[in-house]
């Protein structure tokens, strides 16, 4: 009864937040323009009438010149701007097409000409501005670099390297293909899961700082984790970024949290325009080839083998109007669907052995395990492996060849009696001496990996007035693995599940007061849930464990 008042507590909370959202969030930008407007003589124009307008959402914005001729426009959203300077006795001049990067200040400083405000001069302002606002070292990485430049698992963060100041290792490991760690660099890496890691930690070094002192931002609010310093725990897809900025050596107070690269991603939001985005990436075993070579005539002898990856990317986005001028929206999803399968080589123990054990120790724990569903290896074919090739020497004492695999011996001794190894069990380990039951094969073994993820983001913009503008955006990952223990031999009984479910609800309020006074305020809900002992309820974790002793290779687990 409390439970269920709790819950219903929480969730009034949760509607009362959203509603509360609805009127007080803003624009979730920080991106300023701002100059001083003189005439020919560099002397400064007081009391000029500047307007600002998107040419993405036809928003307008105006202001005056103050007594030094200096103009503001603060919480702008990245994208191109028409900038108009009118003023009695001058020329009326418009600057199109300036680009205003995500979270950075920029500086455009204006020159009037003498002359009757109804001429008008237009300058096209499309070549990139320097940024003489601040001495932070800074990247912008705008949208056309994000979705066509290369990044593992589409990930807009591998692209952080690109940046001044900043040292970063792209290498993945040879066998599964995670991230290589910096060196002393705890944590799980970066990009391992595509967009879907829940704790992604891409491995950059700025300002000789470690990985963990990296702060990450989305829409201006904390996405860090906070169990593993330097990692975000949502990595938006790369249909949904607009703009990345990120900073190596940052001066400013609002980055005083952390030491290393400060990365900031703003989300796409929607235009007066309708666009949108479609993709599919699909990759299947059926398309590669075996490799034919099987191993040295005489020696080990292997299975022909191929990429075992079955694995399809898909996902799109849509945005515009839905009051021209006012009202907009922006979505996107991605997906990933991974059913891939390596395999490996190991020695098993047979159904034979197995049978024999529960047969001859019933009820005992060695039994028990044998019986436990999910005990058999996920075996993908039998190689051949004789007794010399596993003994050497002492195969004629340890070993005898038979159909289906090799005799090791017989069971031996009595129920929870420990037997030491050597020449006192049996005949040299070989427990009541060989019986004709195949006890261990060599074996091709199955390494699935099986991996679904789907990531939503959805966002709104409504213009209240020419001062004030309501956002509210979101993301949510959810993931689904199953991976498998190679250590126990690929049993299904040990595949362990994770499903984690990161996600983020972002709102802010920024309110234009007058040419000089900003009011801001931001919120946002991060959270981050995992219960992989829930999520694999069906999971042996070993308890006990059995393990199968005295041969010349890795024991059996």
């Amino acid at each position: 009864m409390h439970r269920g008042l709790a819950r219903l507590f929480n969730a009034l909370m949760v509607g009362v937040l959203i509603i509360t959202l609805s009127f007080i969030a803003h624009a979730q930008f920080r991106a300023a323009l701002q100059g001083a407007v003189t005439d020919s003589s560099g002397g400064a124009v007081s009391g000029a009438t500047v307007t600002l307008t998107n040419n993405e959402t036809g928003r307008t914005q105006q202001i005056t010149t103050n007594e030094d001729g200096f103009y503001r426009f603060s919480s702008l959203a990245p994208g191109k701007y028409n900038l108009t300077v009118e003023q009695g006795n001058f020329k009326k001049q418009t600057l199109e097409d300036i680009n205003v990067a995500a979270e950075i200040t920029q500086g455009v400083d204006v020159a009037l000409e003498v002359g009757g405000i109804t001429e008008t001069v237009t300058v096209n302002d499309e070549a990139t501005t320097l940024e003489t606002e601040n001495a932070s070292v800074q990247k912008t990485i705008g949208t056309q670099e994000i979705r066509n430049l290369p990044q593992n698992g589409r990930d807009p963060f591998e692209l952080l390297r690109l940046a001044p100041g900043v040292f970063g290792d792209g290498a993945r490991g040879s066998g599964n293909g995670n991230a290589v760690n910096l060196p002393n660099t705890p944590g799980p890496g970066g990009s391992n899961n595509s967009i879907f890691q829940s704790e992604n930690v891409p491995q950059i070094s700025a300002a000789g700082q470690r990985v963990t002192a990296n702060n990450y931002q989305l829409d201006g609010v904390s996405i860090n984790s906070l169990q593993q310093g330097g990692a975000s725990v949502i990595t938006p897809n790369q249909e949904s970024v607009k703009e990345i900025v990120i900073s190596s050596s940052a001066f400013s107070a609002e980055d005083g949290r952390n030491s290393g690269a400060q990365v900031r991603a703003v989300s796409q939001n929607g235009t007066n325009e309708f666009h949108g985005s479609a993709l599919f990436k699909y990759n299947d075993p059926g398309w590669n080839a075996f490799n034919k070579f099987t191993g040295i005539p005489g020696s080990t002898v292997s299975a022909p083998q191929r990429v075992e990856q079955r694995y399809k990317t898909f996902g799109g986005s849509i945005g515009g109007p839905i009051i021209k001028n006012r009202f907009f929206f922006f979505g996107s999803y991605e997906g990933l669907r991974n059913n891939s399968n390596n395999t490996y080589e190991s020695y098993i123990e047979t159904a034979q052995y197995r049978q024999q054990v529960i047969n001859r120790r019933p009820g005992s724990i060695a039994a028990t395990i044998f019986q436990t569903p999910g005990i058999e290896p996920r075996v993908a074919g039998f190689l051949p492996r004789t007794c010399a090739q596993t003994f050497g020497g002492a195969a004629a004492a340890r070993c005898r060849d038979v159909p289906g695999g090799l005799d090791l011996g017989s069971i031996a001794g009595t129920r929870g009696v420990y037997l030491p190894f050597g020449p006192n069990v049996g005949q040299v380990d070989i427990g009541g001496g060989f019986d004709g039951v195949p006890d261990v094969v060599y074996a091709l073994l199955n390494d699935p990996t099986r991996q679904r993820g789907n990531q939503f983001n959805f966002r709104f913009d409504y213009n209240l007035n020419e001062t004030n503008q309501l956002a509210l955006s979101s993301y949510v990952t959810r993931r689904r693995d199953v991976s498998n223990d190679r250590g126990s031999r690929s049993r299904p009984g040990s595949d362990i599940i994770d499903a984690p479910l990161p996600f983020v609800v972002t709102g802010i309020l920024i309110s234009n007061l007058n040419s000089t006074l900003v009011n801001e305020f931001r919120t946002n809900f991060t959270r981050f849930s995992s219960n992989q002992v829930k999520a694999s309820a069906e999971t042996n974790f070993g308890i006990p464990r059995l393990e199968v002793e005295g041969l010349p290779f890795d024991r059996i687990r």
